[in-house]
């Protein structure tokens, strides 16, 4: 009798019951006001011939992106989720009922990916036009920047996504920065506006190709979304290449990166034009350079510090800012590495539903979905919510009392009725 009290009460505090029910009818005003529901129901016209079932594919797609909103481990969960919670029925489109775990894994192993990616592509224009891409409360730097403020800071970077070749034969090997070994696993390419904590740009490769090869493709996919060229990029060393930075010189796009040491030879030095200035106890060596296969000269900027035997070195085509400025115009890449641990630690990237790389395709667009939509969701809230991280703030949606309250019943500004005229 005892037994049967403590599961009836373990049943009422289970995150998946109904203790949560109404959170989890929270997602579909998450939906609602950051137009993902429409953007689905647009997208979805398209493949409407191609999908003849009892239910529906949005609400698989809806489901999985609910997944990873808050924060679930397995496709087993959600099924489980599902099948007990109303709520999470009716945000995800289920009217009818959960699928079946089997009819789930055949979606997602079938699912298509030129309607999922479509999906995305869109919920970024979604940003661009509610103003995300233009917010600099994320930056430090930007009002130091002067006739360069309008301009958006983005990073481009690359994780490779290491798996189980045994789980997922069709795997190849990429060198992994965090062991500093050859991983099976995906190279994941991303570009990220520092001024809104935003994702501009998606690609996603075999491990095996080298990040460096979808530089071009990020920047015009960033370019296209923001609706400008008034970029300066953050970028680290594995984009180095100095006919891409000449490139970026006539296509005036500004760019912060490293210098590698091999870059000095045949360069030409100018040491006469070399000035130096100390700040915060470290001495800066600003002068010019020009490499090998360029025509435009460039920053040259060295940081001395006393305990370090190499200066470290940075290359940019600013040339009027001050020098700490462009220093610290480059420690601004850092949120999209914040990205990257986001997405593997609190969004289930490193925890695939399916073993196909179909599948496994579909798995990384849906977690990048969910991120992006949290990232609108946050812009529109604004306040305080803007000043948290994403962790905090999928906290927060999670066990916030106040943001329940706003997801029940949301204050004018981010009624869905109300965007739809900016929107569409």
């Amino acid at each position: 009798m005892v037994c049967i009290l403590i599961q009836e009460l373990n049943g009422y505090i289970d995150r998946n019951s109904f203790a949560l029910i109404s959170r989890y009818a929270g997602l579909k005003r998450i939906f609602d006001v950051t137009s993902l529901d429409k953007t689905i129901h647009k997208c979805w016209k398209e493949e409407l011939d191609r999908y003849k079932k009892d239910y529906s594919v949005k609400g698989e797609l809806r489901s999985i992106i609910g997944m990873h909103v808050y924060g679930m481990d397995s496709v087993d969960e959600l099924h489980e989720a599902l099948s007990t919670n109303r709520g999470l029925r009716h945000s995800c489109g289920f009217m009818g009922g959960a699928p079946s775990r089997s009819q789930m894994s055949r979606d997602i192993n079938s699912m298509d990916l030129g309607f999922v990616i479509t999906v995305f592509n869109e919920i970024r224009h979604i940003a661009r036009k509610l103003g995300v891409y233009k917010r600099t409360e994320y930056s430090d730097v930007i009002d130091e920047l002067n006739e360069l403020s309008d301009h958006l800071l983005i990073s481009i970077d690359a994780t490779l996504l290491v798996l189980n070749k045994g789980l997922f034969p069709f795997l190849k090997k990429g060198f992994c920065t965090l062991t500093g070994k050859q991983e099976f696993g995906i190279r994941i390419n991303v570009g990220h506006c520092i001024n809104a904590d935003s994702t501009t740009a998606l690609s996603i490769t075999d491990a095996n190709i080298h990040e460096t090869n979808e530089f071009e493709k990020l920047v015009t996919q960033t370019i296209q979304i923001c609706r400008t060229t008034n970029l300066i990029l953050v970028i680290d060393k594995g984009y180095y290449d100095h006919i891409r930075f000449q490139r970026l010189c006539n296509a005036r796009l500004f760019f912060v990166t490293p210098r590698k040491k091999y870059s000095l030879n045949k360069a030409v030095l100018y040491p006469d034009e070399d000035v130096e200035k100390t700040v915060d106890g470290k001495r800066i060596v600003d002068g010019y350079i020009t490499l090998t296969d360029m025509k435009n000269r460039l920053r040259w900027i060295r940081v001395y510090e006393e305990d370090k035997e190499e200066p470290f070195e940075l290359l940019t085509n600013i040339m009027d800012l001050p020098p700490e400025v462009i220093i610290a115009l480059y420690g601004e890449r850092w949120p999209i590495e914040l990205l990257f641990k986001d997405v593997k630690q609190n969004f289930g990237l490193k925890q695939p539903i399916g073993r196909t790389m179909n599948a496994l395709l579909f798995h990384i667009y849906a977690v990048f979905i969910a991120y992006l939509i949290l990232q609108i969701f946050r812009h529109l809230l604004g306040g305080v919510y803007t000043e948290m991280s994403m962790l905090m703030f999928i906290r927060a949606i999670q066990y916030s009392d106040d943001l329940e309250m706003i997801l029940r019943k949301p204050p004018p500004f981010i009624l869905a009725e109300e965007k739809e005229e900016q929107i569409w």
